[in-house]
């Protein structure tokens, strides 16, 4: 691709807990597959939000194991005889994240992102923990999977979004779970968020993801306005499409999403940003709690 611009396949999805299942101790992978089906070609960057026991333990079989063959055979096509080829030879670098089993996870073809350094817990430079230097059409990019931790409160969600934001000052591709959302123009908000996480029996949500006023009510948190102030571009404010991707109708938000800092060489192609509804909603049945986003992002040639 030297010498033209590259486009760039991205993709973040959160199935809850990666399918894991507490009584059997063993993950679900088919509902990976199934909230990932929609898509057409393989993303060359996928930001998985929930990974819980994807590494450090001693299941058997080794969950990120079976998830490496199962993303290398979605995508692939059969020839005359019937055998497989052009499966994707994913590599997948698992966030370390103290006190949490929902970790978030990156995976990428390294055809098109050339992993280069990964930073886990980065000491003094904290905004750098959990991403991954790789070099896309000849640029260095940061990149990371997000997963805000809402447990914390408003408190720390304004922390994680100053920490996180500061990476724009580079090149930065990130996605994820970001637990808030923004106040822009044709967002999902509500004034009163208190009364609806009692309505539908989660009060705790309250602190999750929304934040109180000096009054005592309760309104949704818009802290990705904060981040975006660091000077980020939000795929789905480009495309104009503030559609939920949580699925609860009664508190639906848009707080999956997937970033690129003004910094970089890059563009997302508007056109392309999708909130995906999942193959079994339509059936009447509610397999996750969110729904996968994908967007194209357009990187120039390096000079």
């Amino acid at each position: 691709m030297t010498g033209t611009e590259l486009r760039l396949r991205t993709a973040t999805a959160n199935v809850k807990r990666a399918g894991y299942n507490r009584r059997t101790r063993f993950h679900d992978h088919d509902k990976l597959a199934a909230t990932l089906c929609p898509l057409e070609e393989p993303p060359h960057a996928l930001y998985l939000s929930e990974c819980t026991h994807y590494t450090d333990t001693s299941h058997d079989p080794d969950p990120l194991e079976e998830v490496l063959k199962l993303l290398g055979s979605l995508w692939t096509t059969r020839g005359p005889d019937g055998r497989k080829f052009g499966e994707v030879p994913y590599r997948a670098w698992i966030s370390k994240v103290p006190g949490s089993v929902n970790v978030p996870g990156l995976f990428v073809d390294p055809r098109t992102v050339e992993p280069g350094t990964p930073y886990r817990l980065a000491g003094r430079r904290t905004q750098l923990a959990n991403t991954l230097t790789a070099t896309i059409n000849g640029h260095p990019f940061r990149l990371k999977c997000v997963h805000w931790n809402g447990s914390r409160g408003p408190s720390g969600l304004i922390e994680q979004a100053d920490q996180d934001g500061q990476v724009a000052a580079e090149n930065a591709l990130y996605a994820g779970d970001f637990n808030t959302t923004s106040s822009a123009e044709g967002e999902t908000v509500y004034e009163n968020w208190g009364a609806l996480c009692d309505r539908v029996g989660r009060p705790w949500m309250r602190s999750q993801k929304g934040i109180r006023r000096p009054d005592g009510t309760w309104v949704t948190h818009t802290g990705m306005d904060r981040f975006l102030e660091h000077g980020w571009w939000d795929a789905g404010q480009v495309a104009g499409d503030f559609t939920p991707t949580t699925t609860d109708p009664e508190t639906a938000l848009r707080i999956d999403r997937i970033v690129l800092s003004k910094q970089s060489p890059a563009r997302f192609d508007p056109d392309t940003y999708a909130v995906h509804g999942h193959p079994l909603l339509s059936k009447g049945a509610t397999p996750n709690d969110h729904l996968m986003v994908s967007a194209d992002v357009i990187i120039e040639a390096a000079a």
